[in-house]
């Protein structure tokens, strides 16, 4: 068994491997960033390169994580198993340990890098993040504010009776009267007596989706409280309960969380090929505000800024009828020196390499 194994992996340690598999990862890389088009950055990042096998239609096809754990594995094979350790190889073997180096990174990146974005508007500052996938309802009082993801809204003990009868990732707003959604006798209470959710399409990108739920609430002080609500995201005011004399409030929405600074949005400009509308280029005119630190920033859709272990990428834009709004995608990264490390000692073993090559060609 111990051999068949041993015999295994001086297989996989063949360089071939590593040539079989970099052709899918090119049209992988090419799928991808293709289908940014049509489905968005977020929802293309998680089919291709976040998953380990995403479906061409009814036909399964390996995902970036299975595509790079092969090839990573089968380096660390030929590293270990198959590389002959003498000085005239030093500077290869350096090098095949910067890829090695980068591919853990990568790996890293995969496994605990936490993704979120940004909405900043013209002239405006925030040092809020928020997820693209995950909502929460928040329950404050004057003591104390929880925060509680929503698939656990049920299982969570509140000082009141909630109950969530319905939910949508996307959800489209309507008025009362016109709706045919039905909840049997419950008393409709605060914006469900004039508007109603009704589900419809995701949009491609998550940060435009309007997710909401209708629930109930019951056990409270006055029983004209007790009843039906709704909730959405960016609600006007917050639902306002009183339970053994205490004073409630309850809103719902994107999972938040706080930058250690602040970015200031100076000015958004968009791009456009002479004599089209069609984006060329996205560029945020940003000012970063830590303490009493302020350095100017600039950040394009192909240039990133990089900070204190985030990541910001230009990823779209709104305008509305005051001003623009860039949004950010923001990614918190603890392998991002990785990327440099692999870098600085690939290129050490390629120079060693040709010190060494061309010494010998002089002792020649």
């Amino acid at each position: 068994m111990l051999i068949k194994a041993h015999n295994t992996l001086l297989r996989l340690a063949k360089a071939d491997i590593a040539f079989y598999v970099l052709p899918p990862i090119m049209l992988l890389l090419f799928s991808g960033t293709l289908a940014q088009k049509y489905i968005g950055l977020y929802a293309a990042h998680k089919m291709f390169f976040a998953s380990f096998i995403f479906w061409a239609g009814p036909v399964p096809l390996p995902g970036g994580y299975t595509l790079l754990f092969i090839l990573t594995f089968a380096l660390a094979c030929k590293f270990f198993l198959k590389s002959k350790w003498s000085w005239k190889k030093a500077g290869i073997h350096l090098s095949h340990l910067g890829v090695l180096v980068l591919l853990l990174g990568g790996l890293m990146t995969a496994l605990d890098a936490q993704e979120s974005y940004m909405v900043i508007p013209e002239g405006g500052k925030t040092h809020y993040m928020y997820d693209y996938t995950h909502r929460e309802l928040v329950v404050s009082s004057d003591t104390q504010i929880r925060r509680i993801p929503f698939s656990r809204i049920d299982d969570e003990p509140l000082p009141f009776d909630l109950k969530v009868l319905e939910s949508c990732e996307n959800c489209e707003i309507e008025k009362r009267a016109e709706t045919d959604q039905d909840f049997g006798d419950l008393p409709l209470r605060a914006f469900a007596q004039f508007m109603a959710l009704k589900p419809k399409p995701k949009d491609k990108d998550p940060e435009a989706n309007l997710s909401g739920l209708s629930f109930t609430l019951f056990g409270l002080d006055d029983d004209n409280q007790n009843g039906l609500y709704i909730a959405f995201e960016a609600m006007p005011k917050p639902i306002k309960v009183t339970k053994n004399g205490k004073d409630y409030e309850i809103i719902f929405g994107k999972a938040q969380r706080t930058l250690p600074f602040a970015l200031h949005l100076k000015e958004f400009t968009k791009l456009t090929y002479p004599g089209t509308d069609k984006a060329k280029d996205y560029i945020s005119e940003l000012e970063v505000l830590d303490g009493d630190l302020t350095w100017p920033a600039r950040i394009e859709m192909n240039e990133p800024l990089r900070y204190k272990g985030y990541t910001f990428f230009q990823s779209s834009f709104e305008r509305t009828e005051d001003t623009e709004l860039t949004i950010l995608s923001v990614v918190k990264n603890r392998g991002w020196l990785f990327p440099y490390i692999g870098t600085i000692i690939i290129a050490l073993g390629l120079i060693m390499h040709l010190f060494i090559i061309t010494g010998r060609a002089g002792k020649l």
